[in-house]
């Protein structure tokens, strides 16, 4: 807790804390304007924004410590690796509130009448299977993390936003391709938004009767998902606490 604690502390006034804000509150805004609605502001969100935002607060994250050469990180007495596990934990709280606040903008827009995109003009995403959608995009962007500051501590945060991004795009693009990557953990987001939300990538409705709707792979995906993400943050916490300060 002491740790986590601590994060909230370094990151007061910082345009992290304003980011989690910011983002979806934009990208609902963007949708609004643009007559994208509920359909459109869950495909940005999704396969740009979030991603896009994910990466960008993990790299700040520990950029912060990569510039004082981690001498304030390792000055705590706490084992190195514990350290980095409160770095990803604390990027988790805030992936949690900026969806959180997403879901909440969806559910006003739902409730405010603001049109779809014009053919599905009366197409509503439910507010269960909004707040459904929200935890599973929290339980399935996880993996991102522990990937963002491990690249960002091996390279930089320029290398870090290019590779998430790429591979998130690459995810949506393979999605119900026969290709090798749609086994990728990038893809499993637009996969499970079909059945939760009826929603493909490109924010258009799943058509009807299509085996996209099936949501018999969601805890299944999900658990793959959040293993995954188990075994990236152990393997980089020990890789972490056999650094040293430069």
């Amino acid at each position: 807790m002491a740790i986590l604690k601590a994060e909230f502390q370094k990151s007061k006034r910082t345009s992290a804390n304003k980011f989690i804000i910011a983002t979806p509150l934009l990208t609902i805004l963007l949708t609004s304007l643009w007559g994208g609605g509920q359909n459109g502001a869950y495909n940005w969100w999704y396969t740009m924004f979030l991603p896009g935002m994910l990466t960008i607060i993990s790299s700040q994250i520990i950029t912060k410590e990569k510039d004082i050469s981690y001498k304030g990180l390792f000055l705590y007495p706490q084992d190195k690796g514990t350290l980095w596990l409160g770095k990803i934990t604390y990027s988790g709280i805030l992936l949690v509130i900026s969806n959180f606040i997403f879901m909440t903008g969806i559910a006003v827009i739902g409730a405010c009448g603001i049109a779809t995109i014009p053919v599905y003009s009366f197409a509503t995403i439910p507010l269960r299977a909004n707040i459904f959608a929200a935890i599973i995009l929290v339980l399935t962007s996880l993996f991102q993390i522990p990937i963002c500051l491990f690249l960002t501590v091996k390279f930089n945060m320029f290398v870090t936003i290019l590779f998430n991004m790429a591979m998130t795009i690459i995810g949506v693009v393979s999605f119900g391709t026969g290709s090798v990557l749609k086994f990728s953990p990038y893809v499993t987001i637009s996969k499970l938004m079909c059945p939760i939300l009826h929603i493909l990538p490109n924010g258009l409705p799943v058509p009807l009767n299509s085996p996209l709707l099936n949501g018999d792979t969601i805890i299944k995906d999900t658990s793959v998902s959040i293993i995954t993400f188990i075994i990236l943050t152990v393997l980089t916490a020990l890789w972490f606490r056999k650094r040293e300060a430069d």
